[in-house]
């Protein structure tokens, strides 16, 4: 499976950092935060391969940039030949909807559909899709996406430290994990590098990358710290990375 990471960073901004955005073999994107869309257009062509896009919660800095996608697939007709569906969690119709109701008036004419995850697995084309609550919002998922291979990569989205999480995330390929606050000051929404690193271990993941980072984080060592307790490879999340899993 490939994974390029589109978005790195955070809402507070870093130089080289979009928002939260992950592409997995050039058709299904991981978040749509702000940048995404430029982000795209960096690879000719990259925008109409997407068929799918997984929104994990409906914080700005993972969807805003759903309304560019689709407003581009209006104006442009990009991606016309690969239709696209948009899956997210439970209320994501009322959510997303709401989004896109200031542009009632092109978004009703672009092709696209949008599907809640009601279930824990879901197959979606040649993925089987799993999701599990990560207590960040009321509504937030994170994700495990399996491939026809058997190759499974883990999406956290912005967590607390859950035990379920843990479980998804298990003997998978690649762990995509944030690590929004230094370890020093965490919090109850969101991991640092060190609770990153403990999640990898427990999980058992064949390597781990760090992601999400705030700022601050990068003035400690963050790969140091996940390697406190995690003895696998640990990759630091950055804009345009390639990667084959």
């Amino acid at each position: 499976m490939k994974v390029t990471v589109l978005g790195s960073g955070t809402i507070v901004g870093r130089t080289g950092r979009n928002c939260s955005g992950y592409l997995l073999d050039d058709r299904l994107l991981l978040d749509c935060g702000p940048g995404i869309w430029g982000a795209l257009h960096k690879s000719p062509d990259r925008a109409g391969f997407i068929d799918t896009v997984l929104v994990s919660h409906f914080h700005l800095d993972h969807v805003a940039d759903l309304v560019s996608l689709l407003f581009a697939r209006y104006v442009t007709k990009v991606g016309t030949e690969h239709p696209l569906t948009v899956f997210g969690p439970v209320g994501s119709k009322a959510r997303i909807g709401s989004l896109l109701e200031p542009h009632h008036d092109w978004s009703q004419e672009v092709s696209y559909s949008l599907e809640e995850l009601m279930r824990p697995d879901t197959k979606v084309g040649d993925y089987l899709v799993r999701t599990s609550p990560t207590g960040h919002t009321t509504d937030s998922v994170c994700f495990r996406i399996t491939d026809g291979s058997g190759v499974s990569i883990f999406y956290s989205g912005d967590t607390t430290w859950n035990d379920d999480v843990v479980k998804l995330a298990f003997a998978c390929d690649l762990a995509i994990v944030e690590a929004a606050l230094p370890s020093d000051t965490p919090a109850p929404d969101h991991l640092t590098p060190r609770l990153a690193g403990r999640l990898a271990a427990q999980a058992q993941a064949k390597a781990l990358m760090l992601t999400h980072c705030y700022p601050e984080v990068f003035a400690g060592d963050p790969s140091a710290e996940a390697a406190d307790s995690y003895g696998g490879e640990i990759i630091l999340a950055a804009d345009d990375l390639d990667l084959t899993i």
